[in-house]
């Protein structure tokens, strides 16, 4: 098996997906599903830092994806005819003003973005603006190292992404850019550290591994089954069970 059938998304199954994933385990299987057919009729790999599986609390797990992917697959859209992003800002006197790229007067104010996305097909640009208030990551009551250094920059990937969301919903749904993504929330990167060497890619056993891992899955959760077998009844037999607790049902995040 070559790196490439290794990297291969075609080649994701649900096991390879938690195997993978820190804190994959506590996805439920639909959602796993979910991802995996995503991943797969978009051919998307989720071995690039392009794409993300991420899931906290008890929200359904999502694709995050960053604004490189969203302009890649775009520009090789045969429909896809240019796109246009700028900055809106307003001035002391309450004037707002849309400016094309991401320059913008210190005097002004940045108070949001837009983008325009131009199709052959189609005579009206699709048009996208957003606030900068609704977007802004927070650490405190500041903006965070990235949106203060970089305000116009971030505004504007929200709002260029969002259009190309809008122009080709066929090539993006169910998907999430991550200049979106909560600040609070973390995302987790399953990009391999090192990449294997020729001799490892050469004795690759794909079978092998999952089985490997799947075992050792299976292994966690019979202890956890073992442990919960262990809880003693109530002395009384009218006495309910007492509810798992919030923390055990939370589903994590990965």
């Amino acid at each position: 098996m070559t790196e490439l059938d290794i990297y291969n998304p075609k080649n994701l199954t649900a096991e390879t997906i938690k195997a993978l994933l820190p804190g994959g385990t506590n996805a439920s299987n639909e959602e796993i599903a979910s991802l995996l057919a995503i991943v797969r009729n978009q051919n998307m790999n989720p071995f690039t830092r392009e794409v993300y599986f991420v899931k906290y609390g008890s929200a359904p797990a999502q694709i995050v994806v960053s604004r490189d992917f969203y302009r890649k697959r775009a520009f090789k859209n045969s429909s896809f005819n240019g796109i246009q992003v700028g900055v809106i800002v307003q001035s002391e006197d309450g004037e707002i003003e849309e400016l094309e790229g991401g320059f913008y007067p210190k005097e002004k104010t940045l108070v949001g973005a837009w983008s325009k996305v131009s199709l052959k097909e189609i005579d009206v640009p699709v048009y996208v603006s957003v606030r900068y208030d609704e977007y802004v990551q927070m650490k405190g009551d500041k903006p965070n190292s990235m949106w203060s250094k970089k305000p116009a920059t971030m505004l504007t990937k929200v709002a260029e992404s969002q259009a190309l969301r809008m122009a080709f919903p066929d090539e993006f749904s169910g998907t999430y850019g991550e200049e979106e993504y909560p600040a609070n929330q973390e995302r987790r990167d399953i990009t391999p550290d090192n990449k294997p060497t020729s001799e490892e890619i050469a004795n690759f056993n794909k079978d092998e591994y999952i089985a490997q891992r799947t075992a050792a899955l299976e292994e966690k959760q019979s202890t956890v089954h073992q442990s919960s077998d262990n809880v003693e009844p109530p002395a009384d037999k009218d006495e309910p069970l007492n509810a798992p607790s919030a923390e055990r049902l939370d589903m994590g995040a990965f």
